[in-house]
């Protein structure tokens, strides 16, 4: 279920901060201590809690060479400018680390492997963005799943569905509940090791591709968590969402909300929860009776005080399990996950399903 160890040289040059270096930002969080520098220029000589705020001693070195030092076996290119296109400057650093044998991962939209001069060094290249061959429609695989499946919503895209899956997920290691991550992102993907970058992948097999994905690691834990994309009211980004929810046909969603965030990026005002609610629910209704469960509350603009008072609001007026599960954890959604999906099977079960009183 845990990712292969690596030693990561994280690829950010010159955009080492909270939105341009999102990629590398994941992987110092969930990842930390996989992570042996930082490659930034502009930031060279600093450490990684000087810049973020989190990542403590990881150092920032100003190129791959110096980078090379601290003996990486994996560079990930952990940036992602607008468009997703790479820059032609990176290249001749890239190829320094992949004529040493080290792998180099790039989530953009255009893939290393198709650059001439690293044709020699396609073997060393993952590019978490080319989609998978063989692709299919959905088969309804979920009739038949061994494992539950549990897929992060958003009431908005760009409100935390990655980083509440991963944090959910070591809630309930620390409960007791083994599970398995799938990554639908390019962060997502390198976290886990796996997964499929669903917004590179054509409309017609997204579905079939995120259920081809679970069904890859059905019954080998008790649960699947996968990683939402978008979101179902956002006009741009309905489309790879509802994808998700039909392809991985889940027993419970979790739910991201930005409770300070009263329109999003179209300038169209958000509606409120319960609606959001209900509608997720009503899209899984022809096929199963799939619940929101719990509440994630992505707390950024408020104070820890603040944010407490908005979870308990929220939790008064919609019922759910609530928390700022980064800031403020109390594990009440973890722990709703098992007393919802696992408790009245446990005694039938024990032996699929592990969870230590």
């Amino acid at each position: 279920m845990v990712p292969t160890k690596r030693r990561f040289a994280l690829y950010a040059q010159n955009r080492l901060h909270a939105l341009g270096s999102k990629t590398a930002n994941g992987l110092i969080l969930f990842r930390y201590e996989e992570i042996q520098v930082i490659i930034d220029r502009s930031k060279a000589g600093q450490k990684a809690q000087d810049v973020l705020g989190y990542g403590g001693n990881i150092p920032i070195v100003a190129n791959v060479t110096e980078a090379m030092e601290y003996k990486p076996d994996t560079l990930v290119v952990g940036i992602a400018p607008v468009g997703g296109a790479i820059k032609p400057a990176w290249l001749p650093e890239l190829k320094i680390a992949l004529e040493a044998g080290v792998e180099v991962w790039a989530g953009l939209h255009q893939f290393l492997a198709d650059f001439e001069e690293l044709h020699a060094y396609h073997e060393l290249i993952w590019d978490v963005r080319r989609p998978p061959l063989g692709l299919k429609v959905a088969q309804g695989h979920w009739r038949n799943r061994k494992s539950k499946v549990l897929l992060t919503i958003g009431s908005d895209s760009n409100v935390g569905k990655m980083t509440t899956a991963l944090t959910l997920q070591l809630h309930l290691k620390e409960m007791g509940l083994d599970s398995i991550f799938v990554g639908t992102g390019q962060t997502g993907m390198m976290i886990s090791g796996r997964g499929v970058a669903v917004d590179a992948v054509i409309s017609d097999f997204v579905n079939g591709a995120i259920e081809a994905e679970i069904d890859k690691v059905d019954g080998q834990a008790p649960l699947i968590i996968v990683e939402g994309q978008g979101a179902i009211t956002h006009m741009g980004y309905s489309g790879v969402t509802l994808g998700l929810i039909h392809g991985a046909m889940p027993d419970a969603f979790i739910l991201a909300h930005q409770p300070s965030r009263i329109i999003d990026d179209y300038n169209h005002h958000l509606p409120n929860l319960r609606t959001v609610i209900d509608l997720h629910e009503a899209l899984m209704a022809p096929f199963k009776p799939t619940k929101v469960i719990g509440i994630n509350l992505y707390s950024k603009g408020l104070s820890t005080r603040a944010s407490q008072l908005e979870c308990r609001s929220i939790n008064k007026d919609i019922g759910l399990p609530v928390e700022d599960m980064v800031r403020a954890h109390e594990k009440v959604v973890a722990e709703n996950v098992i007393r919802t999906l696992f408790r009245s099977q446990k005694s039938e079960s024990s032996s699929q399903i592990a969870i230590k009183d």
